[in-house]
């Protein structure tokens, strides 16, 4: 596993497809969106006061970025300038991976986030799991319930790269913390990605190992677990999420413990913290 990180010394070309594709996707579904709706999207947005991945990629090339500038609230611009954000957002992301394949060795560069020292690639390629979660807030109506509307269906392009980059980070920081681990999350039958970490290093692949412990259910209920003490236990009853191999999620709990704002972290502690009650319900394996 020695000098393996995730993604981000994986073949460049399917990360490409795969958070493009993610991307465009996101586009058309914003398109389709009602505008009360799509001020979900706001974030995503490359703004001229916020251009999209211009601090992580100056930061990376040892240039130095001016003070964090003011975000302003574009939820209530009109929904014309909220999508030529988002199309800009997909020409930047384009672009850094376009820089990124001219030097690959800015790939692993160390950036800083929200979440510690991260490879520049891992962060670029987590860009996807914020696509994922926008687009199911998008897709419910955000805080207002829908407002009786049945939630729209998030493209699957967009959650598989939400599930692959919560994946890949999730490795990153065990690996970080020393961590040997594996786990991982899978859609209803087949697909799905899981991790192995380890001091040295983890891998982050596509597919569904046996011997790896980790979730199974659609991927937009996996990445849209409420943080509520309930929601869990309600999900696995439901039949709507199932866990394997439970015992081994309980080498992520240094993780869960630690790392606050972990991607998918509401899902991991409430996991982690439940074995014992998870071990009797239905829906665990």
């Amino acid at each position: 596993m020695d000098r393996h990180r995730g993604v981000a010394t994986e073949p460049l070309p399917p990360l490409r497809s795969r958070l493009l594709g993610a991307w465009d996707a996101l586009l058309v579904f914003a398109g389709d969106a009602p505008p009360e709706r799509l001020a979900e999207l706001a974030e995503l947005g490359s703004w001229p006061e916020r251009p999209v991945l211009a601090r992580l990629m100056a930061q990376a090339a040892g240039e130095r970025p001016g003070p964090e500038p003011e975000r302003l609230d574009h939820r209530a611009d009109r929904p014309a300038a909220l999508l030529a954000a988002l199309a800009e957002a997909r020409t930047r992301t384009a672009e850094a991976l376009e820089r990124i394949a001219e030097r690959p060795e800015l790939a692993l560069v160390s950036a800083d986030s929200a979440l510690g020292p991260l490879p520049l690639l891992t962060q670029v390629h987590a860009m996807g799991h914020e696509l994922a979660l926008a687009a199911i807030r998008c897709g419910s109506g955000g805080g207002s319930g829908g407002r009786g509307v049945a939630p729209a269906p998030v493209p699957a392009a967009v959650t598989d790269a939400g599930v692959a980059a919560m994946v890949d980070v999730v490795g990153a920081l065990a690996c970080r913390q020393g961590l040997r681990v594996a786990a991982g999350i899978w859609g209803e039958g087949t697909g799905g990605w899981s991790f192995r970490a380890g001091p040295d290093g983890w891998r982050t692949l596509p597919g569904r190992p046996d011997d790896v412990p980790g979730v199974e259910g659609a991927a937009a209920t996996v990445l849209g677990v409420p943080a509520g003490r309930g929601a869990l236990p309600a999900l696995l009853a439901r039949g709507e999420l199932r866990l394997h191999r439970i015992g081994g999620l309980m080498a992520l709990a240094p993780l869960v413990e630690q790392v606050p704002g972990l991607p998918g972290g509401a899902l991991l502690r409430r996991a982690v913290g439940m074995v014992g009650l998870l071990g009797r319900l239905p829906g665990v394996r």
